[in-house]
């Protein structure tokens, strides 16, 4: 499921090197040291007892520090939009001209490192390995294409010699891992964000939960070992992720189920975005609230209140939603496709995906922040919007755009 208007609504904001903003000379110490480990495709789930994944270090973190009860996401609810939100603290339907973190740690003198978060490439970053300039879904990510991207000059080699082995032909959470350590033992930043991609790849290629999956995951929490071995004393330590994951188990094909007798598919008046059936149409709508009645077996479930829809910043990034009467979600691990062939309730890949829509019920991701003298607490859930500025808060810095507040004095006390 792409949705290519949000790369014309983030990256010009990327592009634009704040260079004057990232100023080393006069460094305030910050609060406290934060490093975030973002973990593409953690669905809260993945956390619960019952899902049996051996992570230690992050169920340490867990036992210890802060945790929610997951996180409702932004729309669209994909990895890089996620990202930047969780760097702004405004949904992606704003972020055009939003400062990010690394901005506002620059403004009170601090330094970043950055390891594969999205859109840091000409960000003007202290210490960067930039992710490149488009979203990759796939494993097969080229070492070079990061390694020639680094930042500053000659910190590839610098790594390879404390990390032999660090250059290799493929770029994946183990380099993610090596440079990170690097940078916290020897550069010591500031706020330092580290993405980790290889559980979302294995999920796109299997199932949210899987054996694949959990693999991985125990394979991240390794890493994730090792980096918190190399964090300084009193670090704040983040775990999160920018979106739940569902498996398409099944297709939901609502043009094909809603055509009349002889009625060509292709024009029914029925759309599909951000994984939501709309329709502009209030015949059409009635129809579908009556399906709606027997959800499994027509592949609806709920209708969404369009108010709901106009908040996320929906209307912004799809425009024809706007005009829809009324707008359906499906069951869980039900794909809605705006496909015209093939029958109305059809079986799916049963591989895993994303991009549904992010109050869509059980679709979280995760939230976990240990160290600095937070005390061990259960939060309830929380929004993805209320991090960006909870991360400015533990650096000293302020993120005067944002659009939650801060859950560091909740976090804190």
């Amino acid at each position: 499921m792409r949705h290519p208007r949000y790369l014309l609504v983030l990256l010009p904001a990327f592009l634009v090197a704040f260079t004057s903003l990232q100023a080393q000379s006069a460094r305030t110490p910050a609060r406290h040291k934060l490093l975030v480990i973002s973990i593409a495709g953690l669905d809260e789930r993945l956390l619960a007892d019952s899902a049996r994944v051996k992570i230690p270090n992050i169920r340490r973190l867990i036992r210890t520090g802060a945790s929610s009860a997951g996180v409702v996401g932004v729309a669209p609810s994909e990895t890089w939009p996620s990202a930047y939100s969780l760097v702004t603290g405004v949904p992606p339907s704003e972020t055009r001209s939003a400062p990010t973190l690394w901005q506002a740690a620059a403004q009170t003198g601090l330094r970043t490192a950055t390891v594969y978060w999205p859109y840091t490439a000409g960000a003007g970053i202290a210490f960067d390995f930039p992710a490149g300039a488009e979203p990759r879904r796939v494993r097969d990510v080229p070492f070079d294409d990061i390694g020639r991207h680094a930042v500053p000059s000659g910190i590839v080699d610098a790594v390879e010699k404390a990390s032999p082995g660090f250059q290799k032909q493929l770029w994946d959470d183990g380099s993610a891992a090596s440079a990170a350590i690097y940078l916290l033992q020897n550069e010591k930043p500031d706020l330092a964000l580290v993405q980790f991609t290889d559980l979302e790849a294995e999920q796109r290629e299997t199932t949210v939960t899987g054996v694949y999956a959990r693999d991985t995951l125990e394979n991240d929490d390794d890493l994730i070992g090792r980096i918190l071995a190399a964090a300084p004393t009193g670090t704040v330590v983040v775990i999160v992720s920018g979106h739940g994951f569902e498996n398409e188990d099944y297709v939901v094909r609502p043009r094909v189920l809603l055509k009349q007798t002889k009625q060509p598919a292709a024009t029914v008046p029925v759309e599909v975005e951000a994984g939501l059936i709309g329709t502009p149409d209030a015949n059409v709508a009635g129809r579908i609230r009556r399906l709606m009645k027997d959800g499994h077996r027509h592949g609806i479930a709920r209708e969404v209140p369009m108010a709901q829809i106009k908040a996320r910043g929906a209307f912004a990034m799809w425009p024809d939603m706007a005009h829809w009467a009324a707008a359906f979600d499906t069951p869980a691990n039900y794909f809605a496709s705006p496909g015209d062939n093939g029958p109305a309730l059809g079986p799916g890949t049963h591989h895993a995906f994303g991009g549904l829509w992010p109050e869509r019920p059980g679709y979280r991701s995760v939230f976990v922040v240990a160290g600095g003298g937070v005390p061990a607490r259960k939060l309830g859930e929380i929004d993805l919007l209320q991090i960006a500025p909870t991360f400015a808060e533990i650096i000293g810095a302020t993120l005067p755009e944002a659009k939650k507040a801060s859950l560091w004095s909740t976090l804190s006390r």
